[in-house]
């Protein structure tokens, strides 16, 4: 007797093919992107915009740095002013604005509101620092063409030359 051998040579159906296609297509797209998400996102938090005012005080003897609009919960512990003179050289070097309002610059008690020419006033008379807050910088301590730069935590905020 003869065996018979049929081969079967149908393939999937056209329908399921299509959807296999679809399916494979939805699940690679997704890995891709979990892994695309994970190179993407920053490595700390998303920068602040500060509201900052630089201008000369009405009798020229001072510098006078105005706060417009800053993040809310801004502590005067966490934030930093430095000076750096037309050349570079540091005229006042991370100074926290709640050591300035004190007058303990660096640990050295200088004056009540005066450190290494600044003072610091905020009309809330809290720890944060706010809208309103004003420093004024001794135009003789720093001469015009001076950098001032503001940090908030490990941000650079704002940086400004003084004209």
């Amino acid at each position: 007797m003869k065996t018979i051998v049929r081969k079967n040579e149908e393939a999937v159906s056209p329908v399921i093919a299509t959807i296999l296609m679809v399916a494979i297509t939805v699940v690679l797209a997704a890995v891709l992107y979990v892994m695309v998400s994970g190179l993407i996102t920053s490595p700390g938090s998303t920068p602040t915009a500060w509201g900052v005012n630089v201008g000369r005080s009405t009798d020229g003897t001072n510098w006078t740095v105005a706060f417009t609009s800053v993040p809310a919960s801004t502590a005067q512990a966490t934030t930093f002013i430095t000076v750096n003179s037309a050349g570079g050289a540091p005229l006042a070097s991370n100074q926290a604005l709640n050591l300035i309002a004190a007058g303990t610059c660096q640990g050295t008690v200088v004056a009540t509101n005066k450190c290494f020419g600044m003072s610091y006033s905020n009309p809330s008379s809290g720890t944060l620092v706010g809208a309103g807050t004003t420093l004024l910088m001794l135009i003789t301590a720093y001469p015009a063409g001076s950098t001032i730069q503001i940090v908030s935590g490990s941000s650079v905020v704002y940086t400004h030359a003084l004209q």
